[in-house]
């Protein structure tokens, strides 16, 4: 116990970061998720899900007014040590999503086919009703990125572009050591899928259950606590007058089998099961620039170009960018004169003052 008057100090909860730490912080990927411009209440509802499935390497308390540039989010990207910045707009038409790589790009533009709230899907199902948040980083599954969209076939390569995409989604999620995690801190699964030249964002929470235990069984190993065995002679009598198990109550309808190790060290059999927990995205990709939401197109569905039109826009770009620095440097030049000439005036000035003294 501290001394009377003296503040306690938590020994275990409250370490102080080390340096290994301080570069494991800066490695992992983190993600300012934001709109621009007007947008819808779904589209709003739609981004603080999205906040959710980010989380918890995520501002979710992010202030977004129409006065603050893209400039100010840049500067306190670098400063929080941001990565990656998701922005998503509106038209009367048709609802973008951009992935972009913090500071110079590149930047990925998705046109939005179809999606679901997370209330909506949660909805949808018959038991699994509510979702409360995880700590914990989601573990990220691709699925179709690296076989032909036209015929499925795992022999045909992708395209370049395809290839980019998947690569820009596996940076924005942390890369997990196999061998030093525990399987039952994984509660989340986030699932990308090419398919049709679509791709599909699905949202899964994961459940660990004893295998082969009746239902009963399972809510008294859960609880931790004995029931009321007044009336019976004994734990099998219980058992047995209290609804036996039927198949429907086995977990029929488990993903996969799974051995973990319990706190006495006991290998236990576990089932895995997947819920759905929104939200649900479907999307198309329409855009690529090599720049922050700028630069050299590598990749448009709409318009398409030859080699040599790409390079005389390339020289066109960068004559433009040689401008900009020449008028840099001669408004600098011009400054720096203009403050030698204030100089010497008030130089002049205070000289003439000292001389009529």
């Amino acid at each position: 116990m501290p001394k009377v008057g003296g503040r306690r100090k938590k020994t275990r909860t409250h370490k102080e970061a080390t340096e290994e730490d301080l570069d494991l912080i800066g490695q992992t990927p983190k993600a300012f998720i934001l709109k621009r411009g007007k947008v819808s209440q779904t589209i709003r509802q739609l981004i603080d899900d999205y906040r959710d499935v980010m989380y918890p390497f995520t501002s979710m308390n992010l202030q977004e007014s129409d006065k603050t540039k893209m400039k100010d989010y840049i500067q306190a990207a670098g400063y929080y040590l941001i990565s990656h910045m998701i922005i998503m707009t509106q038209t009367n038409k048709n609802s973008y999503i951009r992935f972009i790589q913090n500071p110079r790009g590149p930047t990925f533009t998705f046109r939005i086919l179809k999606y679901a709230n997370r209330n909506e899907v949660l909805n949808a199902q018959r038991k699994f009703k509510s979702f409360s948040r995880v700590f914990s980083p989601p573990l990220l599954v691709m699925n179709g990125f690296q076989t032909d969209f036209q015929t499925d076939d795992p022999q045909k390569p992708t395209s370049d572009h395809i290839k980019l995409v998947g690569n820009m989604i596996q940076s924005m999620f942390p890369a997990i050591n196999v061998q030093n995690t525990n399987p039952k801190t994984q509660k989340r699964v986030i699932l990308f899928s090419y398919k049709n030249d679509k791709i599909y964002i699905r949202h899964y929470y994961i459940s660990f259950n004893l295998k082969g235990i009746d239902k009963k069984m399972k809510k008294i190993i859960k609880a931790n606590k004995l029931p009321n065995l007044s009336k019976y002679n004994s734990f099998s009598d219980f058992l047995q007058n209290n609804h036996q198990m039927f198949a429907s109550d086995t977990e029929q309808s488990d993903l996969e089998e799974l051995e973990i190790e319990n706190k006495q060290h006991k290998t236990q059999q576990m089932s895995i099961r997947l819920h759905e927990v929104g939200p649900r995205l479907e999307l198309k990709l329409y855009k690529i620039e090599e720049g922050f939401m700028q630069g050299n197109v590598v990749y448009n569905r709409v318009v398409s170009k030859t080699n040599k039109a790409v390079e005389k826009l390339r020289k066109i770009k960068r004559r433009k960018m040689l401008l900009k620095y020449k008028r840099r440097e001669e408004q600098e030049q011009n400054l720096q004169k203009k403050t030698k000439k204030q100089d010497i005036q008030e130089f002049d000035n205070v000289n003439k003052k000292v001389k009529q003294q």
